[in-house]
């Protein structure tokens, strides 16, 4: 349970920075991986967040997981940033 509220965190810090404009490659540099690695795990976390329900959380529905995935991108589009 810390294991995956730490995640989550995690993530909310990546969603964060890429509202913020920073880069596939700042994210997964600031993480101490690769572009992809931080891409492919947050992408995973935004799937988990489609799938969720019970234990207090709602889940996201159709339209949040399509927003989570415009604010992804792609790993290697715009990676001048």
């Amino acid at each position: 349970m810390i294991a995956r509220k730490a995640g989550y965190g995690r993530q909310l810090s990546v969603r964060s920075a890429r509202r913020a404009g920073a880069s596939w490659s700042q994210i997964g540099a600031a993480l101490g991986t690769s572009k992809q690695a931080a891409w492919e795990a947050h992408n995973r976390w935004i799937d988990d967040q489609a799938r969720e329900t019970g234990d207090g959380h709602w889940g996201w529905d159709a339209t949040e997981v399509a927003a989570a995935r415009a604010l992804a991108g792609d790993p290697d589009a715009g990676d001048t940033r």
